[in-house]
């Protein structure tokens, strides 16, 4: 459900969570979008960052600038602007991935887990587009949502977290899909490997010359299956900073 009224909730001396509703979805999602950008163009005194993600955003501001009954006001004021948002600018972004075997252990549970095969967990996967409806837990780490499959992927996290992740595993946590940008413990199941970076801390590549996070909230994301010499080939070019990823400008539409 989206509340009738925005909620803004304390959360801490320099932070305030800006809550739109209880649903994970794109129309929560989208509404989200249209008032951090409403926050930003209004330039609001003492805001430092806006966090946004599926339904809500914590917004990071200087206490000593602005007083939070203040920071509320002049919020409301912003957001009151916003009309109901339909579209919004979404980058396209093709990433390789080695599915199944070693770079993808938990693939076979995955199939089982919703009655196919794991080619077809495959099939399935790469041929939707995944939404990134938010970005963060680790650096430049998205939670992606399946947009329009044929059938909806579905899978329970482990029971008890495993303490090492590869960078790159490509993983499914219910119906959501995280990329893991750096090594780290995780319960999301693993079903494949990207071997370029979503997250490049020294931007080192030209895609991360604005931002060390190659990912934001909106773009969507094409997963292309490819063999192990290609898997080797992408490797090989992100250590020699020659890779160049495959990003297309455009806009979504609910």
């Amino acid at each position: 459900m989206i509340y009738e009224a925005i909620r803004y909730l304390y959360s801490g001396d320099q932070f305030l969570t800006i809550e739109i509703g209880d649903e994970m979805s794109l129309r929560a999602n989208f509404k989200v979008i249209g008032i951090d950008n409403a926050i930003k163009q209004a330039e609001i005194a003492g805001v430092i960052e806006t966090l946004p993600g599926w339904r809500s955003m914590l917004l990071h501001y200087d206490s000593l600038k602005i007083r939070t009954a203040d920071l509320i006001s002049e919020l409301k004021k912003a957001v009151e602007r916003v009309s109901e948002v339909t579209e919004v600018p979404s980058r396209l972004i093709e990433l390789p991935v080695k599915y199944k075997g070693k770079w993808g252990p938990d693939i076979g549970f995955i199939g089982e887990q919703n009655g196919v095969t794991e080619d077809e967990v495959v099939k399935i996967h790469s041929e939707t587009i995944h939404w990134v409806g938010m970005v963060g837990f680790t650096p430049g780490s998205p939670q992606l949502m399946q947009l329009d499959p044929v059938k909806l992927l579905s899978v329970p996290k482990y029971k008890s977290p495993r303490v090492y992740t590869p960078q790159g595993t490509i993983a499914l946590g219910g119906s959501l899909t995280a990329i893991y940008p750096v090594p780290s413990p995780g319960g999301y199941q693993m079903m494949g490997l990207c071997p370029v970076p979503v997250y490049d801390r020294f931007q080192t590549l030209g895609a991360f010359e604005k931002s060390p996070v190659l990912l934001r909230i909106g773009d969507r994301i094409k997963f292309v299956p490819v063999e192990t010499e290609e898997f080797d080939f992408a490797r090989q070019q992100v250590w020699e900073c020659t890779y160049k990823f495959s990003i297309k400008e455009g806009i979504y539409k609910l």
